[in-house]
């Protein structure tokens, strides 16, 4: 469980590290990606950072042994990633580069939530 919930929380900060600041500092190829600088767009990037910020913590809470709270922390947060992550493969569609890397992303996080809950 813990090294699932490790990698999960892992991609995350890994990736948005990468894109928040590219979204932020409009770096090229992100218009084409997420569309042009809007508050749809900023909003997306606060929710972004909000789930950046929560898997950081996340990971230093388990490397301070606190395993079963960032469980607890983990179901809620990787349940709206999975929804919205596969929501926008509908509602954009698989064409999108976002969409394209998000869905290998949210299967990663459906099999870390599924061990969640199977170990209670």
């Amino acid at each position: 469980m813990i090294i699932l919930l490790t990698i999960s929380l892992l991609v995350n900060v890994g990736v948005l590290a990468a894109v928040v600041p590219g979204i932020l500092q409009d770096s090229a190829g992100m218009d084409a990606a997420f569309g042009p600088d809007t508050p749809a767009r900023r909003i997306l990037t606060s929710i972004y950072i909000a789930i950046l910020v929560l898997s950081a913590v996340g990971l230093a809470m388990l490397a301070l042994g606190w395993q079963q709270q960032v469980a607890t922390l983990a179901v809620g947060l990787l349940a709206v990633q999975i929804v919205y992550k596969f929501l926008t493969a509908g509602i954009v569609g698989m064409d999108n580069p976002v969409v394209g890397a998000n869905i290998p992303i949210a299967i990663l996080h459906c099999v870390t939530l599924a061990t969640l809950l199977r170990s209670g």
